[in-house]
């Protein structure tokens, strides 16, 4: 009896980064929620010394597109340090960004936002068929 091949994971597991330490606080990328942050990765929390989440912010945007997968679109930390007071991060996509802890400020250039879809299908390599947008009814 033959059975089904099992499914391939769409992607790797996220990088593992080490938390950073500053003056007793530590760092580290945490997971969003689609739902009510719009993306999974692009985080970073802070906690205590008793391990109580202080605060958490979104480093850089990651939109979604709901025609792709998913987990296929999720940009994580690729590194984290920390250096001269401020955290040092670097994405998958190679963005790097630096984070003053004390006022949460983020320098760096933004994530590209995702452009239009490209004019060729990555699947077929066929030329995408675009329709006609509709023009106004109440113009002549």
């Amino acid at each position: 009896m033959t059975h089904p091949p099992e499914p391939a994971a769409k992607r790797a597991p996220p990088p593992r980064i080490p938390s950073v330490f500053i003056a007793g606080v530590r760092y580290a990328q945490v997971p969003g929620d689609v739902e009510t942050d719009g993306q999974i990765g692009g985080f970073l929390a802070a906690y205590d010394a008793s391990n109580r989440e202080i605060w958490r912010i979104k480093v850089y945007d990651n939109p979604r597109r709901p025609e792709l997968e998913g987990d296929v679109q999720d940009v994580w930390f690729r590194s984290l340090r920390a250096e001269g007071g401020k955290l040092l991060i670097e994405n998958e996509r190679g963005l790097r960004l630096k984070v003053d802890p004390a006022t949460r400020h983020i320098s760096g250039h933004p994530a590209p936002a995702p452009g239009p879809p490209p004019d060729t299908d990555p699947i077929s390599g066929q030329p995408r068929i675009r329709r006609p947008e509709a023009k106004d009814a109440g113009t002549i």
